[in-house]
């Protein structure tokens, strides 16, 4: 059970704080259950969703211990090639996990293809993989920086100090 005030993770939205718990002022709103009342913190709308099958659509924020797992993993994380229906096929259910240990490969993929596009002079990914990675990005970054107390802006400083002291120390 989240209280107001607490974060969680809801699927397709990321990180967000929990408004209220109770029943919502909507008319098609079963007045037998109770609500969740949620605001992405990326996004501005409002999410309800029944306590009773939350489970299914939240869950709470990783920890600090296990985002400084991943982000000493990435060094290890081994990126998969395929065809574009298979890699996009891949990214639709990273997206739709919303985890941080299935939205980084998929930003570091598009990120190296489209590095590896750029010193071959070719245009880089597609229009929707571009969509998927700032999604994916934004998602990643947001639950980050809630588990590591900073900003989702300062995540990425963060990994990249972590990751070049961890290579200068080997």
């Amino acid at each position: 059970m989240y209280n107001p005030g607490d974060y969680a993770v809801v699927s397709r939205y990321g990180v967000c704080r929990v408004a209220s718990v109770g029943h919502p002022s909507l008319s098609c709103a079963d007045p037998s259950i109770d609500y969740y009342t949620l605001t992405p913190v990326n996004e501005n709308c409002i999410i309800y969703i029944p306590c009773n099958i939350s489970e299914k659509r939240i869950r709470p924020v990783i920890t600090k211990e296990q985002a400084l797992a991943l982000i000493k993993s990435i060094p290890a994380i081994k990126t998969k090639k395929g065809k574009d229906k298979q890699r996009l096929l891949r990214y639709k259910e990273a997206m739709a996990s919303g985890h941080p240990d299935a939205l980084l490969p998929v930003i570091m993929e598009i990120w190296q293809i489209n590095e590896n596009a750029i010193r071959k002079g070719k245009p880089i990914s597609k229009i929707t993989e571009a969509t998927i990675f700032r999604e994916a990005e934004t998602m990643f970054n947001s639950e980050m920086g809630q588990a590591l107390g900073c900003s989702a802006s300062d995540v990425p400083d963060v990994i990249h100090k972590m990751v070049t002291t961890a290579e200068k120390q080997k």
